[in-house]
């Protein structure tokens, strides 16, 4: 969430944003959540206006690409936006002036959005060079409800465990492999001291559960999918929740155990985000954090680096291996100077600005695990082990959200908001997720899905 961090939720207001402008048809002039969007598909009278969300060195990043780019078409681009900040607000009033840029780069998570209020052009695979270079798996991940192709995966990745391996090694403890392992390695950091500064300050683990941006639900995810379970159920274009089945249930009892009962998470877990949850981590407050593995850089920044390992999230009950995979996608908008985007969007995918996107700037990994199968994530960073485990994670258990909902990111926000209601009262799980569940499936009749 989404930061450098993780695809997320939205605000609610940018939700809100987003569902008036779809329900007012000023997505773009004729525009309609048909997705008959349109494309001005002349040449480039000037240079290519694209819009990244992204902030820190991630905009340099972006820029190694666009020059290499350059050089080789001569086609320029220009970054009229980067920000983490309200991005999607942003778009939806570009796309009420009749001023969307010409390509963004954005979230996998906003797909059904976009698609729905009719700011993006579909992709034609069949046309697009180097088509069969990408993963069936990235491609999956950008497709609508029928299957119709809207977007152009750029990066993946998929949720890891950090751990820090000092304090394992003075406990005398392994990295955890299940649940079970997690729960007692997390209190063992918790209440033995595994800093030796004869001080009780540490903590287990570090959770990102604030509201914002549906942290909470994106935290949560991973443990949802090493259950078992699954947020809905997709049947011929339709939806139904599944929260409140016994794999959910088990998954949110055994994260508010974690925060209730044995209170081995930082005190200020329910209102963090990820860069509050990163600083946590980054210093030693808390020893194990689920994080993606563009993690890495961030800390490996810090003074923690060298200090932590990085495992596979630990399996659920019945010994499943899940976790939250996600991506960043390439769109097309409506009225774009269409074939100049699609040559940029050609060259973003090749194995050589894949690496770019890896290595071009250190700590800006904006290609986090590459769509295109010729490039080994491993090899790409010097044959940091890390990464080959982070590939492996992400092919062997990566499980995507539901972006090609017409709007995900309102569920994610809901989701979020109820289960940290759940979490801050410590209430009845069972209750709670009957409520949730409820809830979402309100949401999904009125998205059209329900």
């Amino acid at each position: 969430m989404r930061t450098a961090t993780p695809r997320t939720a939205r605000s609610a207001a940018a939700a809100l944003a987003a569902v008036a402008l779809l329900a007012s048809g000023t997505a773009c002039g004729s525009s309609k959540s048909s997705g008959a969007a349109t494309s001005k598909n002349a040449k480039a009278a000037g240079p290519l206006n694209v819009w990244i969300r992204g902030a820190g060195d991630s905009p340099k990043a972006y820029q190694k690409i666009f020059d290499a780019f350059t050089a080789q078409t001569g086609i320029k681009v220009t970054i009229g936006k980067a920000t983490l900040t309200d991005f999607e607000t942003a778009l939806t009033a570009a796309a009420s002036a009749h001023q969307l840029p010409d390509m963004v780069v954005d979230d996998a998570a906003q797909l059904g959005n976009f698609v729905s209020q009719g700011i993006v052009l579909p992709v034609d695979k069949a046309k697009f060079t180097g088509a069969d270079q990408l993963t069936d798996q990235a491609w999956n991940s950008a497709a609508d409800l029928k299957g119709k192709t809207y977007a152009v995966p750029f990066s993946a990745q998929a949720n890891v465990l950090l751990v820090r391996q000092d304090w394992l090694d003075k406990l005398g403890l392994q990295p955890p492999k299940t649940w079970d392992d997690l729960a007692k390695v997390a209190q063992a950091f918790t209440t033995q001291d595994p800093d030796g500064n004869g001080k009780n300050d540490t903590y287990g683990l570090a959770v990102p559960g604030a509201t914002a941006r549906g942290y909470t639900s994106w935290f949560w995810s991973t443990f949802l999918y090493s259950a078992g379970g699954d947020f809905l159920k997709a049947d011929g274009g339709k939806f139904t929740a599944t929260l409140n089945s016994p794999q959910a249930v088990s998954s949110a009892k055994f994260l508010e155990d974690q925060i209730c009962t044995a209170k081995v998470v930082q005190p200020s877990a329910l209102g963090d985000d990820t860069t509050a949850t990163n600083k946590a981590f980054q210093t030693g407050v808390a020893g194990m954090y689920l994080t993606g593995p563009y993690a890495y850089a961030t800390m490996d920044a810090t003074a923690i680096k060298g200090k932590y390992t990085a495992v596979a999230p630990p399996t659920g009950p019945s010994g499943t291996a899940g976790t939250l995979a996600e991506g960043t996608d390439i769109f097309t908008m409506a009225d774009s100077k269409q074939d100049e985007v699609t040559k940029l969007e050609e060259f973003m995918v090749t194995a050589d600005a894949q690496k770019l996107g890896m290595t071009a700037v250190p700590t800006a990994t904006i290609v986090r695990l590459p769509v295109n199968k010729t490039v080994d994530a491993a090899a790409a960073h010097a044959g940091d082990p890390r990464w080959k485990l982070a590939q492996q994670v992400y092919t062997s258990s990566g499980h995507y959200e539901y972006d090609n909902a017409p709007n995900w990111t309102q569920l994610r926000q809901k989701m979020s908001d109820d289960l940290n209601k759940l979490l801050s009262s410590c209430g009845d799980v069972k209750t709670a997720l009957d409520g949730m569940n409820a809830d979402v499936s309100a949401l999904l009749r009125q998205q059209g899905v329900g």
